[in-house]
């Protein structure tokens, strides 16, 4: 873990190329300033905005603004609000709560956002792009140009650019929004599955998301849809597969012309040899 005086460097530098998640329930009550920390994985400090001395994130503790979280590597960390409201956040992560617009500043990292009533999302900014989302269980990442990708796992989501320009985003889709861009990039196809099975933001936690059923039917659609040639290979690999169309062709061969095999022929008994018999010595 670097230092605070490298800490402080990276947060003053980053604040023009801060990547904002504005959270956009579907009631705007109270300004979202705190939530209940319910799983800590590894290394994750609370650090103090000011001095940015770090102590131990602690379960059943409050993260609270201005606050700041810092996760390791190998490290995360889950919260809930006071509206069920799940955010999780990944390895190498660099973030804090902004009460006034109900936001998540992520400085650098990743974090899941899942909304118990489908319609979160937020208004994603650096310094030379800003998008608003609005989706159900998403995955977020700050990217190293100060741009950022959201990955679908489940529903629909729309990117919203300042200028008006939009995408529509399903399941087992993600768009990327780069530096400087004025639009949203194309909408990508990945594989889900593999996704889920690699993500530590999916699965890397004590218990499973409470949009896991939906995420699953996903991925049975969307495999579905590769066994019907209605799906367009990917074309950015997501979570570490090498060769994408390996799995879709393993999927295919599943159930494209599945053949029963036919059991293997009966063998004829040989018949078993009589010993010869040997003459008498002597």
């Amino acid at each position: 873990m670097r230092g605070p005086v490298f800490l402080h460097k990276r947060i003053c530098q980053s604040v023009g190329a801060l990547l904002a998640f504005t959270l956009l329930y579907q009631s705007l009550g109270a300004p979202i300033d705190h939530a209940t920390i319910t799983e800590v994985v590894n290394d994750v400090k609370i650090l103090d905005p000011q001095s940015l001395q770090g102590s131990p994130a602690k379960t059943s503790a409050l993260f609270k603004t201005p606050e700041i979280m810092q996760t390791g590597a190998e490290s995360r960390s889950e919260m809930v609000a006071e509206d069920q409201t799940i955010t999780r956040v990944g390895a190498d992560t660099l973030f804090s709560f902004e009460p006034k617009e109900r936001t998540i500043n992520l400085r650098q990292g990743s974090i899941l956002f899942q909304s118990p009533s489908g319609k979160g999302g937020g208004v994603i900014r650096t310094e030379s792009a800003t998008a608003s989302v609005l989706g159900t269980t998403i995955i977020v990442v700050a990217t190293r140009d100060g741009g950022f990708k959201i990955l679908v796992l489940e529903g629909t989501a729309q990117v919203t650019m300042a200028n008006g320009s939009r995408r529509i985003v399903h399941g087992g889709q993600l768009v990327v929004i780069k530096a400087g861009a004025t639009q949203p990039g194309p909408v990508l196809n990945f594989l889900l599955s593999d996704e889920v099975a690699t993500s530590r933001l999916v699965n890397g936690f004590q218990r499973r998301l409470p949009s896991w059923p939906k995420i699953q039917k996903t991925i049975l659609k969307q495999n579905q849809e590769i066994t019907l040639g209605e799906f367009k290979a990917p074309t950015v690999v997501v979570g570490g597969v090498p060769d994408p169309n390996i799995r879709i062709n393993q999927i295919q061969g599943l159930h494209v012309n599945a053949t029963p095999t036919p059991p293997p022929p009966a063998s004829t008994p040989r018949p078993t040899p009589r010993p010869t018999p040997r003459g008498r010595v002597g």
